[in-house]
């Protein structure tokens, strides 16, 4: 067990909500380790001892965001495995605006991960991001086109690319809206069906 792991569940607690704050608040290059001494409540002594540089700790919190996503996609993933593709589609486009509106911190962090090119590791992470993305997507069309909702004929890749592009974009945006303060500009309802609707029905 790791030096980190023995704390007592509300230190720990501090530390990722200080880590958390920082990297969400600040890019890479400028968040700063005494930060998140400071408001941790620790020694930096204590910091290094358990994270022995930033990018340690960035991709321990980084691998904690991961998992958090990948729990909740495969809840929504489960509880919409019996409806048909248009309304699944639906569930999951809505579930990710619940996801960033709830977690606007980590939604900061992953996506000026995406994003920007300062974070350590990046081109490692974005694959791994990319293939979870494509494994999730990938199973959810392969879903409907075995339930002939689909055209099983269709391009899985292809149909992955844009679903995964178009849904990046859509929340990036709803989520520097509400940022900004300007998330009227969204009408969750109806992006979330437009969106449902170009996937399912396209401009036809």
């Amino acid at each position: 067990m790791k030096p980190f792991e023995k704390l007592s569940e509300e230190k720990q607690a501090r530390i990722m909500n200080a880590s958390i704050s920082e990297f969400a608040e600040k890019d890479y290059e400028t968040a700063s380790m005494n930060t998140v001494v400071n408001l941790a409540g620790i020694s930096k002594g204590s910091l290094f001892n358990y994270f022995k540089t930033k990018s340690v700790l960035y991709d321990y919190i980084y691998t904690l965001a991961l998992g958090e996503v990948k729990s909740y996609l495969r809840k929504v993933r489960d509880e919409t495995a019996q409806l048909p593709f248009n309304e699944r589609l639906s569930k999951i486009v809505d579930s990710g605006v619940i996801f960033i509106t709830e977690r606007p911190r980590l939604a900061r962090i992953y996506f000026r991960l995406v994003y920007s090119g300062d974070s350590p590791n990046r081109k490692i992470i974005v694959k791994e991001l990319h293939t979870m993305s494509e494994e999730y997507l990938g199973n959810i069309i392969q879903d409907a086109m075995d339930r002939n909702e689909l055209d099983s004929s269709i391009n899985k890749a292809q149909s992955v690319f844009f679903l995964d592009a178009v849904l990046n974009r859509f929340l990036k945006e709803y989520h520097e809206a509400i940022e900004n303060g300007n998330h009227q500009y969204f009408d969750r309802k109806e992006w979330v069906k437009g969106i449902t609707n170009f996937f399912t029905k396209g401009f036809s």
